[in-house]
């Protein structure tokens, strides 16, 4: 028979173990499930409405790199990789996809300042995420 202390250290890498591959796939298809209810509705000003497959094709990374020369290089460097005041963006694709990048864009948390819907546009906004998720 198994002692008290071996279950209960057993139990618990199981449960560590079944948290974590939960969080990795509650990740994965929530992004699903964005792209999939954002592409039924792009034309309301909401971030949500913004997110998905219709969406992706309307990002011009190299618009948007003109964009963030303009509004985010003073924070996040010439190219967004720098960091500074604000984070690099190196990799930020592996951090937050397309859609989850027009969503932060659209309500950033602090010390970001939130530029949209002035002076950035949600044209804008869609270019920008495209141009990050290039980084």
């Amino acid at each position: 028979m198994l002692s008290k202390p071996f279950v209960f250290v057993v139990a618990g890498a199981v449960a560590v173990a079944l948290a974590t591959g939960c969080s990795k796939s509650t990740d994965q298809s929530q992004s699903s499930t964005t792209t999939t209810q954002g592409s039924a509705s792009t034309t309301s000003a909401a971030p949500s409405s913004t997110s998905g497959a219709a969406t992706t094709a309307l990002g011009d990374a190299a618009h948007g790199k003109q964009i963030f020369s303009t509004n985010c290089a003073s924070c996040h460097g010439a190219t967004g990789v720098e960091g500074g005041i604000g984070p690099s963006l190196k990799g930020e694709k592996a951090k937050k996809n397309y859609d989850q990048t027009i969503a932060w864009i659209h309500d950033p948390k602090p010390p970001m300042p939130k530029l949209w819907p002035s002076p950035l546009n949600d044209k804008d906004v869609q270019d920008v995420a495209a141009y990050v998720q290039t980084l």
